[in-house]
């Protein structure tokens, strides 16, 4: 692969050249000549100083040759390892994820134009992305919130709006003062202080009513807020009044090795009770929820709930329930 600081030295080059061009166009013959490359190369660079860096250059038939339909100055830029272009090819690949929310609308520009770059300094074999498989992201309703909710965040405004659950046919009207926007197992949602009933809520963007969200001038007191705190204690997204619980799971040897290795849930290692060829037994401070209870059903015989009770119960009904849907 050709030394990415050479090409930024014929980029520089070119730029000096094309600022200073004296009502005379620079031919390809000259740029090349200057930069001691060929002339396929030059028109390479040339087509990056459009793509990447939008510099204004035309090409001019009479007389023949590039120059700048206005002063241009090229950023100082900076030179990649091939590890910098590997993690640049993976963060594109992870960005593109993304690309149907409103919000990274803008950014959408911005992530072409780095896949752009990144492509230009490498060669196709180099191209790290296409052997980086997502799970899709599909787009789903509710996103186009986002970016409104957001900017009411930064300038510190109460939204209302009207929100409508999925087990109702019931619109209400809400007057928040949002806090965060998280995502969750691909749904967006808001969390924010409910003015009138002065708790904390969380609203699922999909479930706003169109046409009913606005800002609210008025000013409000209320209370700090810190989200990571807040959800660090729980798995999922709702609104938690009761606090964290200590949890004894005990796993089987192969699934305490998944947990171990990518656990539902943060733990300490002095939080390990027992590891055993058999068995990995864990304490978790967490807040118990239906969250839980889905992914604790998820790992079946895998995992099995020693304390509190009442998450034991809430798990044997949670299975119950279940197996009555296949009673004859």
């Amino acid at each position: 692969m050709p030394i990415v600081k050479n090409r930024e030295d014929r980029l520089h080059t070119i730029n000096s050249r094309l600022n200073r061009w004296s009502n005379r166009p620079a031919t390809t013959k000259e740029l090349a000549r200057l930069c001691d490359v060929a002339q396929s190369t030059i028109k390479q660079d040339i087509a990056y100083l459009k793509d990447v860096y939008e510099a204004p250059i035309e090409y001019s038939r009479r007389p023949k040759g590039y120059w700048y339909t206005r002063p241009f100055n090229l950023a100082a830029s900076v030179t990649l390892t091939d590890k910098d272009l590997t993690a640049l090819h993976a963060a594109v690949a992870t960005l593109n994820q993304f690309k149907h929310v409103s919000l990274f609308t803008d950014l959408r520009g911005t992530v072409d134009k780095i896949d752009k770059a990144v492509r230009f300094r490498t060669s196709p074999a180099d191209d790290y992305g296409q052997y980086i498989l997502f799970e899709s992201v599909p787009y789903v309703k509710g996103s186009e919130w986002v970016e409104v909710f957001l900017a009411a965040i930064h300038a510190r405004q109460v939204v209302q709006f009207d929100h409508q659950r999925f087990d109702t046919e019931v619109r209400k009207s809400h007057r928040l003062f949002p806090y965060a926007i998280k995502e969750h197992r691909n749904r967006w949602y808001v969390v924010g202080w409910q003015i009138d009933y002065e708790k904390v809520r969380v609203f699922g963007l999909d479930r706003v009513v169109d046409g009913s969200v606005h800002a609210i001038d008025d000013s409000f007191d209320v209370p700090a807020f810190d989200a990571d705190i807040y959800f660090r204690q729980a798995l999922g997204v709702a609104a938690y009044d009761n606090p964290p619980e200590d949890v004894v799971l005990a796993f089987t040897r192969q699934q305490g090795l998944h947990f171990r290795a990518q656990p539902f849930y943060p733990f300490q290692e002095e939080d390990v009770l027992a590891d055993t060829p058999t068995e990995l037994r864990v304490r978790l401070s967490i807040i118990i929820n239906k969250e839980l209870v889905f992914e604790l059903a998820r790992l079946g015989p895998e995992v099995k709930v020693l304390s509190p009770q009442r998450l034991i119960d809430d798990l044997n009904q949670f299975h119950h329930q279940a197996y009555q849907q296949y009673c004859l």
